[in-house]
């Protein structure tokens, strides 16, 4: 237990500035090829396309990764960490994600809100498991936390092939510098 989330905390960990990234990607930094990211392998995508996906190289914890990189003007608008399907199962899916849920509080303090959806379709669910409703999509959940600079948002999923928890930062300074390129536009 305390091995995952040593992991955990390794890989989602921010370096010290204010608006430093996860993984030790510099989103301050404008990008013509490729960023090399450390334990993923390049999948798909290019900086000038705006979207960049890699594959984790080895497991995380027991879990399947997969990262994807939003680029805007060259520079990493947002970086999203996919956790799953590999680790996360029809039993452990709430679990899991608490768990990924508190790393998080632990690492930006308490979360700023949670979004919880949930059709009335899941009382007429045989199952009274959780997670085949999220399966259905009759329930999600989702955890934001706001820290200076940027946000972050964890999500549980769940489709056909199984589950994800994917963890997305999104930078508000590169958003507010197109917004403001926009504003002087119009």
């Amino acid at each position: 237990m305390k091995t995952l989330l040593t992991i955990i905390i390794l890989i989602c960990s921010l370096a010290t500035g204010p608006l430093a990234a996860p993984l030790n990607i510099d989103i301050s930094k404008s990008y013509t090829n490729v960023p090399e990211v450390e334990k993923f392998k390049y999948w798909y995508g290019d900086v000038a396309y705006g979207f960049i996906v890699y594959l984790g190289t080895e497991d995380l914890a027991g879990f399947e990764t997969e990262l994807q990189l939003t680029t805007h003007s060259k520079k990493i608008t947002s970086i999203t960490l996919i956790l799953g399907p590999a680790g996360i199962h029809g039993e452990n899916c709430i679990s899991q994600y608490r768990r990924v849920v508190k790393l998080l509080n632990s690492k930006y303090g308490h979360f700023k809100y949670r979004n919880i959806k949930k059709d009335p379709l899941i009382d007429d669910l045989v199952s009274a498991n959780i997670c085949n409703a999220i399966k259905a999509e009759l329930y999600s959940v989702d955890t934001i936390w706001k820290v200076k600079g940027y946000s972050i948002k964890a999500v549980l999923l769940g489709d056909e092939i199984g589950f994800y928890i994917e963890i997305e930062y999104e930078f508000s300074s590169t958003i507010d510098h197109s917004l403001q390129q926009l504003k002087k536009a119009l």
